[in-house]
């Protein structure tokens, strides 16, 4: 099959969310401009600072990228199914952008259950290469 025949969309969905990742980096950069912030110097305050929260935001979304495009590319090249994975991996980005919106506005609760979409959302990417992988021996 060709990759992107299958997987248009889960590609498609890898290039929204590095185009959330950008969007966060702009944001946070703006708001560390804003706040007369010291390029390279900790980020001090907490969730009350605005800077604060659009840098953990972009923090957040650091620590998880590598672990996101590893699974969707397990999944991909694994031959998942291509609705299954594509449906995945758009959720996992909605979560994302969901999750970066409740930071913003910092309300933590939708924050938190975004969040565990998310993670729940690499959980299944990581099943859905498993079980191609395991069809495919």
């Amino acid at each position: 099959m060709d990759l992107m025949t299958g997987y248009s969309s889960s590609i498609l969905g890898l290039g929204v969310f590095g185009f959330l990742y950008l969007v966060q980096l702009i944001v946070a950069d703006i708001a560390g401009l804003r706040a007369k912030h010291t390029p390279g110097s900790p980020v001090e305050g907490g969730h009350d600072d605005f800077f604060f929260r659009t840098y953990r935001a972009h923090a957040n979304t650091t620590e998880s990228v590598g672990v996101f495009i590893l699974l969707a590319l397990f999944a991909i090249i694994s031959g998942g199914d291509p609705v299954w994975t594509a449906s995945v991996i758009w959720t996992y980005v909605g979560s994302r952008a969901l999750h970066t919106g409740f930071y913003y506005l910092n309300i933590q609760l939708l924050r938190s259950v975004s969040f565990g979409l998310g993670v729940l959302a690499l959980v299944v990417l990581f099943g859905i290469g498993i079980l191609a992988h395991s069809n495919a021996l």
